[in-house]
């Protein structure tokens, strides 16, 4: 029995809305995304109202499932027999994909920056050399008077507890200590910075003053020799700060022994002859200076191993040690100090 024209009619129509051609380009093919989906037939009891009586029974609904609309891929071009590709422009490479290989320094560039960063000067202490230079040679015999440390007058003018250090007696001692304080501060200031070296420069000084008013309260003290031992002893706290990233680290230790060593032989020996300018010699400043600039040294220095727990045990103990002398030293100049005597 032959179907009827009008189901027929109704199939064709059913099937040939959902019906998309493959899209053919003349030269490449486009392959859609997912394969489309078979028909199929759902039931449904209650079914509504209204419905076309031809594709609906008595009790059920039975309705034909269309195609699954094709979405377009937003990749023009699949995988297979094209002839076109995508340019990939330079701008879209993203800064993580791309690898730049550096550029290796030849020898000549090697040694020229290790000579540079090697000859780079000072600049804390070179200016504090011309200073007191110029100070030396420029300056009136008034502005000493006001500037040298005086057991009574700083007193009443505290700021000889810091000027006293750019005076000097003469310029031999001028010219001993610059070229001490070149050789024992250019490295130092390298690694740690101007603003660390002067607070050392500046905390040996005060130090210095303040033992060689108690210990020899009747010398009047001249000169920077005491910011120079702070800076030789200052080297230890900096070894140890950056122990395994410095140069030469053995060397500085071994320096702060042989020089400490000979400047003590050398008090004994002036001392055993009796010589009479030993008595103008500060020898109190010296040892008061060198001793502040292992504490300050680590109070104030930084390095690789600042973090650790010997490092800041050794910074815990450093600030006792330097609260402990400065609470000494104002009672000592409170106390037990006789100002009016030594004006």
């Amino acid at each position: 029995m032959a179907p009827h024209a009008e189901d027929c009619e109704e199939e064709e129509r059913l099937n040939g809305e959902n019906y998309q051609p493959v899209p053919v380009h003349q030269g490449r093919r486009i392959l859609p995304d997912d394969n489309a989906p078979a028909q199929a037939w759902i039931e449904n009891e209650d079914s509504p109202q209204g419905l076309d009586s031809r594709t609906n029974s008595p009790g059920e609904n039975r309705r034909l499932l269309g195609h699954k609309p094709i979405h377009k891929s937003t990749t023009r071009l699949q995988a297979g027999l094209t002839l076109g590709v995508w340019k990939q422009s330079k701008c879209s490479l993203s800064a993580k994909s791309v690898k730049i290989k550096p550029r290796v320094k030849s020898k000549f560039e090697k040694r020229k920056e290790k000579i540079v960063e090697a000859l780079r000067p000072p600049y804390f202490i070179i200016s504090m050399i011309i200073f007191i230079v110029l100070l030396h040679l420029c300056g009136p015999e008034e502005w000493r008077a006001h500037l040298e440390w005086s057991p009574g007058a700083w007193w009443r003018e505290p700021w000889r507890l810091i000027t006293y250090g750019c005076v000097h007696a003469s310029t031999g001692h001028l010219a001993l200590n610059a070229l001490v304080a070149l050789a024992v501060g250019w490295r130092l200031e390298r690694e740690q910075g101007w603003m660390r070296v002067a607070l050392v420069w500046g905390g040996g000084v005060a130090a210095g003053a303040l033992g060689a008013g108690a210990l020899q309260p009747r010398v009047r003290v001249v000169g920077a020799s005491a910011a120079v031992y702070a800076l030789l002893t200052a080297h230890l706290p900096n070894v140890c700060l950056r122990f395994g990233h410095i140069p030469l680290w053995w060397f500085r230790p071994l320096s702060v022994v042989v020089l400490g060593a000979s400047e003590v032989c050398w008090a004994f020996i002036r001392v055993s002859e009796g010589n009479a300018s030993s008595n103008h010699v500060a020898w109190a400043a010296h040892a008061l200076g060198a001793a502040v600039g292992v504490p300050l040294g680590f109070l104030v220095f930084n390095g690789e191993n600042s973090t650790r727990k010997n490092m800041l045990w050794c910074r815990i103990v450093s600030s006792f040690i330097m609260t402990v002398g400065v609470l000494a030293a104002i009672c000592h100049y409170l106390f037990w100090y006789d100002v009016d005597h030594y004006t």
